[in-house]
């Protein structure tokens, strides 16, 4: 007699849903679904200022780092990050070191960070290197804020201008265009010009957007090779007034980090090759490439700083002669700092002074000559009436 199988309904389901086709679909899709969130969502760069800062302080007056960490997670403004957070604050507890715990969650913050952290932890003045990050940071943010600050109003402008422009060109010009053919008004030349373009306008506007579009994913794409960005870059710090201003914001970048290394106790060509992964210029970046293969061979950083004359001001060179001359580089990276920081709102606040009249009456002109050419042919229209 043959022995007859049982099956439960739901494992017969799940063996018909793995055979079918579908099924290994539907079962890796239940898998994604019935799997808990993580909470992995990145940390804002004013987050993580605000958890240094916050740590640096409690740890300074002697509450211990789980404490610390725990207080973090209870705050609102950080909740996102509390699982994050209360992690951390086990793995500390449990004997874990602080940048060991950190560097596991690549979202909150870059190896740079966590190293410095690994530095402060080893030489005992983890608070110290906490406040100074902290302080680093908020100064740069206080000089992006500042520079967008400056360039908000041109590019406003800019935006307002061109598309109240835009407007005229292709809605309101072609209204009194035929108002204009009604009556049987000649056009002057002006006139004739603006419908032109915004016939044009109108007829490839899409094509043009798609165009312009397609042009920054093409230089975006281009950018990933090494060798085009290199020389993008090279051509950008040639430009008149823009390539002073670039290079001071990218040698600031370098001397920041060079200068909180140095202060955690890396010898100068081991921050030198850790510095290069955080300067946005390619050109820059190489320049320190070169720096740090010098220093490297035994040369003085000084000397090699002037053979890229063309990337540090001459007041960083100076500073760092007689930094490297008195033994005491760090202090001068720390004035290089303030000197590019003052050196980079000087400049933003002049190129800002600049553009603003010269883009104030640019768009002043653009539309007194868009309005001319509306109502100049309004003037025959009425003297021919009246005639």
């Amino acid at each position: 007699m043959a022995r007859r199988k049982r099956f439960s309904t739901a494992g017969a389901t799940s063996a018909a849903v793995t055979a079918s086709p579908q099924g290994e679909g539907l079962r890796g899709l239940w898998e994604q679904l019935s799997k808990p969130r993580k909470t992995n969502d990145h940390l804002k760069p004013d987050e993580l200022t605000h958890i240094l800062s916050t740590l640096a302080t409690l740890v300074d007056n002697g509450v211990s780092l789980p404490k610390a960490l725990m207080t973090l997670a209870k705050e609102d403004s950080l909740s996102r990050h509390r699982e994050v957070l209360e992690t951390i604050r086990r793995k500390v507890e449990s004997g874990v070191a602080f940048s060991t715990a950190i560097s596991q969650f690549p979202h909150m913050c870059n190896k740079l960070t966590v190293n410095q952290i690994r530095l402060g932890e080893r030489s005992g003045t983890l608070a110290e290197t906490l406040k100074k990050l902290s302080e680093t940071r908020n100064k740069t943010a206080e000089l992006k804020k500042d520079v967008i600050k400056q360039l908000s109003y041109p590019a406003l402008l800019i935006f307002v201008g061109s598309g109240l422009i835009t407007f005229l060109l292709i809605y309101v010009v072609p209204v009194f265009q035929e108002t204009y053919d009604d009556a049987g008004v000649p056009l002057p030349f002006i006139t004739r010009l603006l419908i032109g373009v915004g016939a044009f306008a109108q007829a490839y506007g899409l094509y043009i957007a798609g165009t312009i579009v397609l042009t920054a994913a093409t230089i975006k794409q281009l950018r990933k090779r090494d060798d085009l960005a290199l020389r993008m870059d090279r051509a950008l710090l040639r430009v008149p007034g823009l390539g002073p201003w670039l290079r001071d914001m990218a040698v600031l970048q370098l001397m920041e980090v060079l200068q909180n290394l140095m202060e955690a106790g890396y010898t100068l060509a081991e921050a030198l090759r850790e510095t290069a992964d955080s300067v946005g210029n390619r050109a820059v970046k190489k320049g320190v490439a070169d720096l740090q293969s010098a220093v490297q061979r035994g040369e003085k950083f000084s000397r090699e700083m002037e053979r890229h004359e063309d990337m540090f001001p001459p007041l960083v060179n100076q500073l760092v002669i007689v930094g490297e001359s008195t033994g005491q580089l760090t202090r001068a990276t720390n004035d290089i700092c303030e000197y590019l920081r003052k050196e980079i709102e000087r400049k933003t606040n002049l190129m800002v002074g600049v553009l603003e009249p010269i883009l104030t009456i640019s768009l002043a002109a653009a539309i007194g000559v868009v309005l001319l050419a509306i109502y100049l042919p309004m003037f025959d229209m009425v003297s021919t009436v009246s005639g």
